[in-house]
């Protein structure tokens, strides 16, 4: 969807420094001055947010779990963190007030390895399917949404949740040796 927005040259001098500061700036950019208008797609906008860099491909029970004692959480920890979290926050973002509120400290599971190599490759299946869905649901985003800018916060929570736990697999799995190092990530995100 598009959503009529003043141009660049209009934007603050300053950076925003908060989430409640940008939210409030995309407020006053978004208008309905059709004179001096542009368009931005949000779905384009947050295109690549939900990248993973191929964190949770090729894992193994091994390199998800078993081999991680000396990390505070383990891959398989992360994984179904992610899962939990999302699937909540997606009911937000589709408009639906789930029965129960859970805290992010509920979504945790203390079992530090899959149970098998299906269990495992199911739920980075459904992760997948999941962060493609988040991004459905963000290229539906009507630009004339009532709560546009709670969905956009839910989005950008999304998105900076993902990059932070994404960032703790990478790390886990080079120190683990099953990830490759910044050198060969071009080639590694080629194949």
């Amino acid at each position: 969807m598009l959503i009529p927005v003043k141009p660049v040259s209009t934007l603050p001098k300053t950076y925003c420094h908060s989430r409640d500061d940008a939210a409030g700036w995309l407020r006053k950019v978004i208008s309905n001055d059709k004179n001096n208008m542009t368009q931005i797609n949000i779905g384009n906008a947050f295109r690549e947010a939900f990248d993973t860099f191929k964190a949770f491909d090729n894992l193994t029970v091994e390199s998800s779990g078993v081999d991680q004692n000396e990390f505070p959480t383990s891959v398989w920890q992360i994984l179904n963190h992610l899962l939990a979290w999302q699937a909540y926050q997606l009911n937000f973002l589709q408009g639906i007030t789930p029965e129960k509120h859970i805290r992010e400290l509920d979504t945790w599971s203390s079992e530090r390895m899959p149970p098998s190599e299906a269990d495992l490759q199911g739920a980075v299946m459904r992760f997948k399917y999941q962060l493609e869905f988040i991004q459905t649901e963000v290229n539906r985003l009507p630009a004339t949404e009532e709560a546009l800018t709670h969905k956009l916060k839910i989005i950008q929570d999304l998105a900076l949740h993902l990059s932070f736990h994404v960032g703790e697999v990478v790390l886990m799995r080079r120190v683990k040796g099953s990830y490759p190092m910044s050198q060969q990530m071009k080639e590694f995100l080629q194949t």
